[in-house]
């Protein structure tokens, strides 16, 4: 008998590392997250906070995960009215 967790011979089942890995300003809250949709927070220094404050530093932390995680605008072309105002 083998002991540990069974491990995954499809890669596309293994977990994925984070494609985001982010902290907030001042540090004591770290995000990672996946364009999967897997997420852990982690809380460090919480004897430090106040819930007002470290709703603060979520939101922060968060913003910039998400602002991460999004996909590029895809390039589109000026409209025939703006190609005529910058003649």
């Amino acid at each position: 008998m083998t002991s540990g967790p069974p491990k995954p011979s499809d890669p596309d089942v293994a977990a994925p590392g984070p494609d985001v890995d982010v902290y907030s300003p001042d540090r004591s809250v770290r995000i990672a997250a996946t364009s999967r949709g897997d997420i852990a927070v982690e809380v460090d220094g919480l004897h430090r906070h106040t819930d007002d404050s470290l709703a603060r530093q979520v939101r922060a932390a968060a913003r910039v995960a998400l602002a991460s995680l999004q996909l590029p605008a895809p390039h589109v072309k000026p409209s025939e009215y703006e190609q005529r105002s910058e003649s």
